[in-house]
């Protein structure tokens, strides 16, 4: 068993059939697992946000080079690996966060007594299970980790300086920290 920030870092709810599954933005990871989640009967259903280009996408954007907006690329992966495109629906708007992910959705999804399957990294679910608990009051939430961790997963550069710029976004959650899109702004 793991202790310290290893067991912070190494989370994963067992998967059960849900209503709706949620692919959280900022890896390409998480619609590969939302689409087996598909594939494997767990939900009828897979959400992806549209969230909030990076600066820099959008300068290159400007520029006129067409770079796909996140949201398509995880469409085409769902589409891809199996899930049918009037299965996938999208949510949101300029999705700046976590909590901006839960709230946009729980604005345009009847949560109230449903089961919802949320996909995202391993070191990321343990703060996206508070984020859409607190959020999504009256659903059944369950976050599930797109991939194993490693081990020694603090020898990967990609992984240490993700577990420690989660235990940061995590305190400056609880702390009453978050940042939503103008939508929810």
């Amino acid at each position: 068993a793991r202790s310290g920030l290893g067991w912070w870092v190494d989370f994963s709810d067992q998967t059960v059939p849900s209503d709706d599954i949620v692919v959280l933005a900022c890896g390409y990871n998480r619609p590969d697992k939302g689409a087996e989640l598909y594939t494997n009967g767990l939900a009828p259903e897979v959400w992806l946000c549209r969230p909030k280009a990076d600066p820099a996408e959008d300068r290159v954007r400007s520029a006129g080079v067409k770079v796909p907006r996140e949201e398509e690329n995880n469409r085409e992966i769902l589409l891809k690996l199996g899930v049918p495109a009037a299965k996938i629906h999208f949510y949101g708007s300029e999705v700046m966060s976590t909590a901006d992910e839960a709230r946009s959705f729980a604005r345009e999804y009847p949560v109230e007594g449903k089961k919802v399957l949320v996909v995202t990294s391993r070191f990321h679910a343990r703060r996206s299970k508070l984020v859409f608990r607190r959020t999504l009051t009256g659903a059944s939430v369950r976050v599930v980790a797109s991939e194993e961790l490693p081990p020694k997963w603090w020898k990967d550069k990609f992984l240490a300086q993700s577990v420690v710029l989660e235990a940061v976004k995590t305190f400056y959650y609880l702390l009453g920290g978050r940042f939503f899109g103008p939508r929810l702004a």
